[in-house]
């Protein structure tokens, strides 16, 4: 009997305990959900006949990154779409008051609900240029000081804020986008003008060569031109000793 009881108790001791995960905190949670705010667990192996009854919930206490993109209105009210990176951890020896004040399931939530709220503050203090070029870290520590002031209502330890992206007004960029348009408008358009100066002179040109060869003087001047070809052609092809005799003959050669 004694070995049977032996036995039991072992098997008791080894099924009555719960483990805390690397990077991870325990809390400890009551048959009745009561939450133990005494007490955080470390990571590692917890043993006692009390976790045949109670749970050991996990909490991640390790730093974590939350990239949000969220809209507003900048200080031209224009709407303007931010990219913010958070970098935060829920605070090691607090888990057991984020349990019993807020809950698992909406830790993230409230931190998320937070960070929106400071950027919404500071986002319209500033337009979207000076967020890209000149302004964006002194927004980014006016954020910072927000965050750090009320994070630690939830128990999250705050690290670092960045602006990782500010997008270009919708109304800047179809500005820009119909500009562009415009100005290759403007290129084709001078570019064809230029075509068409072009034209226009050869067109002008040739209408007046036209013009000018149509004359009198120009015709007798070409006619001249075209019988000078014409007896180049023939002594060229004949010589001066012909049926007709050479210059100077009045009868054909060989008769008398």
């Amino acid at each position: 009997m004694k070995k049977v009881l032996i036995v039991l108790t072992v098997v008791l001791v080894l099924i009555s305990c719960e483990t805390v995960e690397p990077r991870h905190r325990g809390v400890e949670v009551g048959w009745g959900g009561e939450t133990n705010l005494q007490k955080v667990y470390s990571e590692g192996l917890h043993q006692g006949f009390h976790w045949l009854f109670d749970d050991l919930v996990n909490y991640d206490v390790g730093e974590k990154t939350e990239v949000q993109k969220f809209t507003f209105n900048d200080k031209n009210n224009m709407q303007t779409g931010v990219e913010l990176s958070l970098d935060y951890n829920l605070a090691p020896d607090k888990v057991n008051l984020i349990h019993a004040k807020i809950g698992k399931n909406n830790i993230d939530i409230k931190i998320l609900k937070t960070l929106k709220s400071a950027a919404k503050e500071v986002v319209p203090q500033y337009t979207a240029s000076e967020l890209n070029l000149t302004k964006r870290n002194e927004a980014e520590d006016k954020i910072s000081q927000i965050l750090a002031k009320e994070l630690p209502e939830f128990y999250v330890d705050f690290a670092r804020v960045q602006l990782t992206d500010v997008d270009i007004p919708s109304k800047i960029a179809q500005a820009a986008e119909a500009t562009a348009r415009q100005q290759e408008f403007n290129k084709l358009a001078l570019e064809k003008a230029k075509e068409s100066e072009n034209n226009f002179k050869a067109a002008e040109w040739d209408a007046k060569t036209k013009n000018i060869l149509s004359k009198p003087e120009m015709l007798q001047l070409k006619k001249l031109e075209i019988q000078e070809k014409w007896i180049d052609k023939w002594e060229g092809s004949f010589g001066t000793n012909n049926v007709f005799g050479s210059e100077g003959t009045s009868i054909i050669k060989g008769l008398k």
